[in-house]
């Protein structure tokens, strides 16, 4: 992908599928009526680390929008899992995008495990720019086959 993907306010992904890992349903709400408005873009949700685990072992994403304060599994406890092969290896380099309302979180140094960290909230231009620097750096991750 390229810069070249932003002409006035479209934003494309080019069918690349986002897994957003948050617990606040409004913050889910602003996700999902933003990347309703983007071009070739898939999306699943999944409400904390635990859940996005799973998911992540079920299907196939290219990057992750992760809150950093959630129940459960905090997006911290999350990353490092993922890096850790829990969800095989090939996710253990997939991008991680943090996503925190708290600025404190912005003051520590940035998370070895995430590959970016945003301040919510984000306005689409930023994020997306976000996505592509990330993406941009990473082939497409093909399914895994199942054997019958």
């Amino acid at each position: 992908m390229s810069k070249s993907n932003i002409t006035g306010s479209v934003f494309d992904l080019r069918g690349k599928q986002l897994l957003i890992v948050d617990d606040d349903p409004v913050i889910r709400m602003i996700m999902k009526s933003m990347f309703n408005k983007w071009q070739n873009t898939c999306f699943d949700f999944a409400i904390n680390g635990l859940e996005a685990l799973e998911k992540l072992q079920k299907s196939c994403f290219d990057l992750i929008l992760m809150d950093l304060q959630m129940p459960v599994l905090d997006g911290f406890e999350t990353a490092r899992s993922i890096r850790d092969g829990v969800c095989g290896a090939i996710y253990q380099q997939i991008p991680i995008i943090a996503m925190t309302a708290d600025i404190c979180e912005r003051a520590r140094s940035q998370p070895s495990d995430m590959n970016r960290i945003l301040t919510k909230p984000v306005n689409d231009e930023t994020l997306y720019s976000a996505i592509d620097s990330c993406l941009s750096l990473r082939p497409r991750l093909e399914p895994l086959s199942t054997q019958a």
